[in-house]
C-alpha cells in the first residue's frame, strides 16, 4: 500500500496514527508530498490535489480520512478501534465527531490565514474559530468521553490529533485554561507511541 501524506495535515496525520495502531506501518510506503503545488503523482490518484490518499492493497487508491480509517480499521488484524455497536461504538462516533470537528475548524481557520490575503480574516474563519471554544468546554463537561484506557478508539484518536493541531496552528487558543480535564486527558492519549511518532513539525 501507498500513503501519499503531508507532515503537516491532520487528516493525513489521523490516518498514519491508525497505521500505527494497527501495526500496518511495515505495509504502507509513505510518499510525502506538497499538496498546493498539485505534483502529478498526486493528481493521478487525487484529481482533488489533497492528502491523504491511500493506494489499497486491491489497487485503486482511496480518499478521504475518514474512509481511508475504516479500510484499515477492517483489513488489519490488532486493537479494534471501533466497535460493532453499541454504547462504545456510540462513544467512540461522538467523540470522533468532536476530534474531525475541531481538526475541520482550525484547518479552515489556518488555511483561510495562509491564503485569504491582506483582508485580514474572513466570516467565515472568524466563524470556525469562534467555534472551537464551545467544543472544547462541551468536551471538558462530558467526563464519560474522556477515559482512560488501553484500549483507544478511533475517536481518541480523532481528539488527540485535534489538540495536537491547536498547539500547531492555533496556540493563541490557549484551550488547556478552557478545558483543564480535556486537557489532562490529552496529556495521556498523547503519551502512546502512535502519537508520539506521528507528532508534527513545527
Amino acid at each position: 500500500m501507498k500513503l501519499f501524506l503531508n507532515d503537516s495535515s491532520p487528516y493525513a496525520r489521523l490516518v498514519l496514527v491508525v497505521i500505527h495502531e494497527k501495526h500496518l506501518i511495515g505495509e504502507v510506503e509513505l510518499i510525502w508530498t506538497d499538496p498546493w503545488s498539485s505534483p502529478p503523482e498526486l493528481m493521478a490518484v487525487n484529481p482533488f490535489a489533497k492528502v491523504p490518499v491511500l493506494v489499497t492493497r486491491e489497487g485503486p487508491p482511496l480518499m478521504d480520512s475518514a474512509l481511508i480509517c475504516e479500510y484499515l480499521i477492517r483489513i488489519a488484524s490488532g486493537p479494534a478501534l471501533l466497535a460493532d455497536g453499541g454504547a462504545p461504538w456510540l462513544r467512540a462516533l461522538r467523540k470522533y465527531a468532536f476530534g474531525r470537528g475541531l481538526i475541520d475548524a482550525a484547518f479552515g481557520v489556518t488555511i483561510q490565514r495562509r491564503f485569504g490575503g491582506v483582508a485580514g480574516p474572513t466570516a467565515l474563519a472568524q466563524r470556525w474559530l469562534a467555534s472551537i471554544k464551545p467544543a472544547l468546554e462541551h468536551l471538558d463537561r462530558e467526563s464519560a468521553l474522556l477515559r482512560r484506557t488501553d484500549e483507544v478508539d478511533l475517536g481518541d484518536l480523532a481528539l488527540g490529533v485535534a489538540l495536537g493541531y491547536l498547539d500547531l496552528r492555533l496556540g493563541e487558543v490557549e484551550w488547556r485554561r478552557q478545558a483543564p480535564a480535556l486537557a489532562d486527558w490529552f496529556e495521556y492519549v498523547a503519551s502512546r507511541p502512535s502519537l508520539q511518532l506521528t507528532a508534527p513539525k513545527r
